[in-house]
């Protein structure tokens, strides 16, 4: 932990990367040095930038996916990270542990931009300008500390690096502490940050109203016996309303659009991660190579993704949901007029179910030459407006078995509205949990979020989502999919030119895969633990300084 502080103090002054066409490229003219950096309120803009992309790369570079959608059964190979899905993640995983310390990047990186603005900025920088800054910062402290409540549970708090570099070997913090630091930085970024930006990208205050919503929802069950905390409930009902309500915004029209990286920072786009077309290393978004199964859908630009829907992913998409689904995964006839413009379009013939969520074409598809090998200008969505909406049906339905009427109801229908283009059978009349669990996992596939998700879930019905968990077939293949004349997938395998389908032909994982309660939550880095055995003991409280 010290070592990783001690290399963001040594290179935040460098972070202040060139960028196209956004905030990330507005830095002061000049040339400066630590001391006199923060002297105006452009320099404030600039110091923030980094905690957009740069703070955030080596979770998105790779370990991203399988956290947050293998682990959820998104999808599955047995040659990519086959351990998220199954369950069998160690201590010595290196994706595991590039997300904790790119976690980690993120807070101290904020920390430090906080402590600077306190310490020197100079008189011609407005209160206006440190409050925004400050307000970003500790807006994405909290994110990183929500990503990582929900997969380590108790983890180190840190608002002051220098205390860490002074005294590297610190205690784990109580969960309930992490929650209440969590909500602290975020009531503080909600109430301070504006309600429009003057540069598209930035963080509002819906932002953080949004991810408040969220963070209210999950403590509301979190490990309550079963029964969630109506206080906590009222308060994510409140947030999402307000944001639902008053901010103003709007769904994307078209989901698939969501995925296109000229459709970067939309209105539903609350905040995200924002990567620089052609940027370079640290600061551009890799995953385009992870997640592409062909270079014929790449424009011929370098990928190697072997990637696959799970079979139970797939099996979430209702009939009509085609929208959704084509928007996610390609499936045997599904038509892209937007990649291979000039072969006009692109249909895929396979019988799998790669990745197409991410894949944003090739560079001619473009018209910019922007696209690349592990080079994409898609921003990472770190939470989007439809999740509001969903998160505020939840928070309606609350400890009741069922919702049947108001505003959460008409909201949880918006996202279905927009899904199934107002045709068939869209609209709900009445949703359970259940529902809402499915709902999530079609609307937010293969964005990196279905396992957070989850484990709120878990640690409100333990059993339940345990049993869920057990049932979803992780690991299992289908060598062939493909489609009945209503378009049903249907899954088996091709003899000799001849689909037959069922179970039976089914690819089984190599080992049994059974979930308990001791599966659900990482093991912390080994490397961490050996240099902070403090990780293996108890969590101790925290004491807040607000």
């Amino acid at each position: 932990m010290k070592a990783k502080i001690l290399f963001i103090l040594m290179t935040l002054a460098g972070v202040f990367c060139g960028c196209k066409d956004s905030f990330l490229d507005r830095i002061p003219e000049g040339s400066y040095v630590d001391t006199n950096f923060y002297s105006s309120d452009e320099a404030l803009e600039a110091a923030t930038a980094p905690l957009y992309n740069k703070a955030w790369f080596e979770y998105n570079r790779r370990a991203i996916v399988p956290i947050g959608s293998g682990r959820a059964n998104d999808m599955y190979s047995p040659w990519a990270y086959p351990e998220y899905v199954t369950f069998q993640v160690t201590a010595l995983n290196e994706n595991l542990s590039s997300a904790w310390s790119a976690f980690y990047s993120v807070i101290t990186m904020a920390n430090q931009v906080i402590t600077d603005i306190a310490t020197k900025s100079t008189a011609a920088v407005s209160e206006e300008a440190k409050t925004k800054a400050i307000a970003e910062s500790r807006l994405m402290r909290a994110c990183a500390y929500f990503y990582m409540l929900r997969l380590w549970g108790p983890v180190i708090l840190i608002e002051d690096n220098q205390t860490v570099v002074d005294n590297p070997i610190r205690p784990l913090n109580r969960e309930e502490d992490v929650f209440q630091f969590i909500i602290n930085d975020l009531t503080y970024a909600a109430n301070m940050l504006p309600e429009t930006s003057k540069q598209q990208g930035r963080a509002t205050c819906w932002s953080a109203k949004g991810i408040l919503a969220k963070v209210y929802l999950a403590r509301s069950g979190w490990k309550k016996g079963g029964q969630r905390d109506e206080a906590d409930l009222k308060l994510a009902k409140d947030y999402a309303e307000d944001v639902c309500e008053n901010s103003g915004l709007n769904l994307l029209p078209n989901y698939e659009d969501l995925f296109k990286y000229k459709f970067n920072n939309n209105e539903e786009s609350l905040l995200a991660m924002q990567w620089v077309p052609l940027g370079e290393w640290g600061v551009c978004n890799t995953l385009l190579a992870d997640l592409a199964f062909s270079s014929e859908v790449t424009g011929g630009v370098n990928v190697w993704s072997s990637y696959n829907a799970s079979i139970e992913q797939l099996q979430q998409y209702e009939l009509g949901d085609t929208i959704r689904r084509n928007a996610t995964f390609f499936t045997q006839g599904s038509y892209y007029p937007y990649i291979g413009i000039a072969e006009g379009g692109y249909t895929y013939t396979g019988t799998n179910s790669p990745i197409k969520k991410g894949v944003v074409g090739g560079p001619n598809d473009n018209n910019d030459g922007y696209v690349q090998s592990m080079n994409s200008p898609l921003n990472t969505y770190i939470i989007r407006l439809a999740d509001v909406y969903l998160t505020y049906a939840e928070a309606c339905l609350g400890n009741d078995g069922a919702l049947n009427s108001g505003p959460g109801l008409e909201y949880f229908n918006k996202v279905r509205y927009r899904a199934f283009n107002g045709k068939g059978d869209w609209e709900k009349t009445s949703i359970t949990i259940d529902d809402i669990i499915r709902e999530r996992r079609v609307e937010f596939g293969m964005e990196y979020t279905n396992w957070y998700d989850m484990v709120s879930w878990y640690c409100w019905q333990p059993q339940k989502m345990l049993k869920y968990f057990n049932s979803q077939q992780r690991g299992y293949r289908a060598p062939a999919i493909t489609k009945d004349e209503n378009g049903k997938l249907l899954f088996g395998i091709m003899l000799d030119g001849v689909f037959q389908e069922g179970e039976e032909y089914y690819e089984e994982p190599a080992m049994e895969i059974y979930i308990t309660d001791k599966d659900i939550f990482f093991p912390y880095p080994e490397s961490d633990v050996i240099q902070n055995p403090l990780l293996n003991e108890a969590p101790v409280p925290y004491v807040f300084n607000e």
